[in-house]
């Protein structure tokens, strides 16, 4: 659904911020977070600011999921 601030609603992603597919199945190596992703807020935005909190939270769990992927030298 698209709104002045970019969408409501967004890419469905789950808790490592991975994209899923509408089956619930993942992209490989896609990630969102912020405004491209689902709200946890719903289809809502309350108020300047109140997305960036989700959003680096978010963004951690992403990079964090990354991270446990490449191999240690």
């Amino acid at each position: 659904m698209p709104g002045d601030l970019g969408t409501k609603g967004g890419v469905v992603t789950d808790a490592d911020a991975r994209v899923l597919r509408a089956d619930g199945s993942v992209i490989e190596g896609l990630y969102a977070a912020g405004n491209n992703s689902a709200s946890v807020m719903g289809r809502t935005y309350p108020g300047p600011g109140s997305t960036l909190g989700p959003a680096a939270v978010f963004g951690y769990l992403a990079a964090r999921h990354v991270a446990a992927a490449v191999p240690v030298a």
